[in-house]
């Protein structure tokens, strides 16, 4: 099935969200060679155009990576819904979920052309003598493609959105997820609502709040921790006083603090 022929590779793939992620790439260009070009069967099964029969060990023979590296990529292809996955007892169907968008062209390449030598040039000369206006209509593909397939180029996790009471803190999800694999949760969060609280009393705005919360607002929250710790020792007939004035003295350190590392 795979066997011959050529696919195409759009250009806009070099803005794709997975390119820079070595593993990722590589495995869906090779899950886009390998799809079957047409519909088939295997073992009574039907398997589109655009899927193919497989295995996790299999694909892992096959480009060098390990079982757990091949189920993190596929993670993430399926994450962004470029491909879908069946499992069967002993092999799964892996599916390219818009094979067609990415690999039709004006020029169809018949069935017999892909097993008769003699029909094969006769086409190949036919694609050869169109490859000027497919070069011409190549940018407004390329547009209509970014928006049939905008899950490739956009990934949800890195878009940012407003957290804390007052929204002020812009974060990712993914931001969000490697700040508590970093410092644990339960920091995360509070450091967030340091941050959106200060930025609130003192009409502070961040270009990057992640950058901001990583050089300065951990060490804010850890400070302010220790000042509760100490008041609860010593204790005082006036606790929300002093809460109150550990909390102000606490934003006066953070701003003296974010002076210092300029950010």
């Amino acid at each position: 099935m795979t066997e011959g022929g050529y696919i195409k590779i759009n250009r806009g793939i070099l803005e794709w969200e997975w390119y820079g992620n070595i593993n990722t790439k590589v495995l869906f260009l090779h899950m886009l060679i390998k799809a079957n070009w047409k519909e088939g069967k295997f073992q009574g099964i039907d398997i589109p155009r655009g899927s193919f029969v497989s295995s996790y060990p299999k694909l892992s023979d096959e480009l060098g990576l390990t079982v757990n590296e091949i189920r993190t990529a596929l993670k993430h292809l399926q994450s962004t819904e470029e491909i879908t996955v069946k499992a069967y007892s002993k092999f799964s169907v892996f599916t390219v979920n818009n094979y067609c968008s990415y690999q039709d062209i004006n020029s169809q390449i018949t069935d017999n052309s892909q097993t008769d030598n003699s029909q094969s040039t006769v086409k190949a000369q036919s694609i050869n003598s169109q490859l000027t206006t497919i070069e011409e209509g190549k940018k407004e593909r390329r547009e209509k493609g970014k928006k049939g397939r905008s899950n490739i180029y956009t990934d949800p996790e890195k878009v940012r959105h407003k957290r804390g009471e007052y929204g002020h803190v812009l974060l990712s999800d993914d931001e969000i997820e490697r700040l508590g694999k970093d410092y644990d949760d339960d920091m995360a969060q509070r450091a967030i609502q340091f941050l959106d609280e200060y930025m609130q009393m003192h009409g502070k705005s961040y270009k990057d709040c992640n950058l901001a919360i990583r050089k300065w607002v951990i060490d804010a929250v850890k400070k302010k921790d220790s000042e509760n710790i100490k008041q609860v020792a010593y204790g005082s007939s006036s606790t929300v006083d002093k809460q109150q004035q550990s909390r102000e003295m606490m934003y006066d350190w953070a701003m003296s603090k974010e002076g210092q590392d300029g950010s």
